[in-house]
């Protein structure tokens, strides 16, 4: 993504982790800035995490994410706004 976005962004992250991790990696994603969403959900995934900001801040907080212990797979979809 390009830092001449300067307008916020939003970002949804649809993550698998290893069973029984659940509380662990919740507490982990507390302490990261920019999220401002995160659901338990059941499916294929088991977490939908929300961040919002500039393009910059989504890039460093989904590469924090994928950094955190026991996550199996993730999938990042940027939103945009029309205009």
């Amino acid at each position: 993504m390009s830092d001449n976005l300067s307008f916020k962004q939003k970002a949804y992250m649809l993550i698998r982790i290893q069973p029984g991790t659940e509380s662990e990696f919740y507490a982990e994603l507390k302490k990261l800035p920019n999220i401002v969403g995160v659901d338990l959900v059941h499916g294929p995934y088991d977490f939908v995490v929300v961040a919002e900001g500039k393009a910059s801040d989504i890039d460093k907080v989904v590469l924090r994410i994928r950094r955190i212990p026991h996550i199996l797979t993730t999938e990042t979809m940027t939103a945009f706004t029309l205009s």
